[in-house]
């Protein structure tokens, strides 16, 4: 197993970004916003973070909470420029037509004249290069930023970019100490492409482990505040899941700590994901 740590990430800052491959600057953490309801629930939700310090929010039609989403970055009169703002297509979007007509509900849906980042789901088979080139189509219109994937592997990567005009510039994936896929994470690192965590607390799973439980203690943190710098300091972008105060809060108080190289590979060697 390869230690992904390839490089060290200074990282004391909630405002911070990464540089995409297109120059365009993501935040290094953002809010992804799924299993929260629509009305109330996702516009009081959206207010807290805003008011917290987030500027990234992940969101995505199959999360069926875009009106309310969309009410909440207007009602907070915060500068459009200052949010960014990231939207996963479905799959049963893709295709040229379809992901246009889908794109341009999720713009009316949030009231906004363009989105920051937008992602496929997921690769479908037959239908990966007739989305990329609806991608492409609206990215060359600047109706959105960037563009990119979610959940490709190796091969898929190669074969979308030996056909793309625009170069994907991130790849949203599984990411956390237990499972962690080296050979993706390599790849992406050596083309340029930025590597967004998804499922960074595994459901509650990894904030279980023994090795997670004495960095807490050894930090004075909560353990997800330990897995959630692990991950800032591979060089990942962040998106825990949260509603409620305490929850937002904790998730963004990760930066008044710094977790030692000896600990960083501690938890780089916990990952049964072997490099292929």
């Amino acid at each position: 197993m390869i230690n992904i740590n390839t490089r060290k990430v200074n990282i004391f800052d909630m405002n911070g970004t990464f540089t995409l491959r297109n120059t365009v600057k993501i935040p290094y953490l953002g809010m992804n916003v799924s299993h929260i309801e629509e009305g109330k629930a996702i516009f009081d939700a959206t207010r807290r973070a805003l008011s917290i310090g987030y500027k990234y929010f992940d969101t995505s039609s199959n999360y069926q909470n875009e009106v309310g989403f969309g009410e909440a970055i207007a009602s907070s009169k915060m500068n459009r420029e200052k949010v960014f703002v990231s939207s996963k297509i479905a799959d049963e979007d893709q295709g040229f037509e379809p992901l246009i007509s889908a794109f341009n509900r999720t713009l009316n849906n949030m009231k906004l004249d363009y989105l920051d980042l937008v992602l496929l789901g997921h690769p479908i088979e037959g239908k990966i290069q007739e989305s990329w080139r609806a991608l492409e189509q609206l990215y060359v219109e600047r109706r959105v930023r960037a563009i990119g994937v979610c959940n490709f592997n190796v091969e898929q990567l190669k074969e979308l970019i030996a056909n793309a005009d625009v170069f994907p510039v991130v790849n949203q994936i599984e990411y956390n100490p237990l499972h962690v896929e080296h050979d993706i994470i390599e790849f992406c690192k050596e083309n340029g492409i930025q590597v967004i965590s998804i499922g960074s607390l595994k459901h509650g799973e990894v904030l279980e482990l023994e090795e997670v439980k004495v960095l807490a203690e050894k930090y004075d943190v909560f353990p997800c505040q330990v897995v959630l710098r692990w991950v800032l300091q591979n060089g990942i972008v962040s998106l825990p899941q949260a509603e409620i105060r305490e929850h937002i809060i904790s998730n963004s108080a990760l930066f008044n700590f710094e977790l030692t190289e000896e600990d960083m590979n501690l938890l780089n060697s916990l990952s049964s994901t072997e490099l292929v």
